[in-house]
């Protein structure tokens, strides 16, 4: 059922926000509800004049996930990190933003057993480098929000086993290795 309604405002392509920057208090209403509101950003629903204006009223999506796919990922999503960066300058924490991206995807899917480093739990793990400088991000429309801050992956460990080290920072230094 929410995942109809949340599809349904997708292709209908309902905003969230009226003409005037504000919400639609239909949509606080949906989430005081229950309704989970996933960014799900690809190629084609991820506008700043949604978001932006969204983001400072104090409506925060519960997931921030990617929709992943060979024109999104050449175009303004880029990659997880890419969108969790996003919400970043737009004035969420590292904490929200990690939440919305690990925890409450798993909790939505049914999945407990996932996006938690509890003991016992498979060993998936991502570390980051917040970045601090000039960055611009943007949306599916190719509009810019200037921002200060962009998480870089670093490592990605993969039920136990490095699957990615984008600067060698789990490797021995060459002149050390046996």
């Amino acid at each position: 059922m929410i995942l109809q309604i949340l599809s349904s405002l997708f292709l209908w392509n309902i905003s969230i926000v009226d003409e005037n920057g504000k919400v639609k208090p239909f949509v606080f209403e949906a989430q005081k509800r229950g309704l989970i509101f996933d960014v799900g950003h690809g190629g084609g629903a991820f506008h700043w004049r949604q978001a932006a204006p969204a983001m400072k009223q104090g409506f925060k999506p519960d997931v921030i996930s990617t929709d992943l796919h060979t024109q999104s990922m050449n175009g303004g999503m880029k990659d997880l990190a890419n969108v969790i960066s996003k919400f970043l300058n737009m004035g969420m924490t590292v904490q929200e933003a990690v939440l919305r991206a690990t925890v409450n995807p798993a909790k939505v899917i049914n999945r407990p057993e996932l996006g938690h480093l509890s003991t016992g739990a498979e060993a998936d793990v991502a570390v980051f480098n917040l970045r601090k400088g000039d960055f611009g991000f943007l949306d599916v429309r190719g509009a810019k929000l200037k921002g200060n801050q962009k998480l870089e992956a670093e490592l990605t460990i993969r039920a136990g086993k490095i699957v990615w080290d984008l600067n060698g920072i789990a490797g021995e230094v060459w002149d050390a290795a046996k």
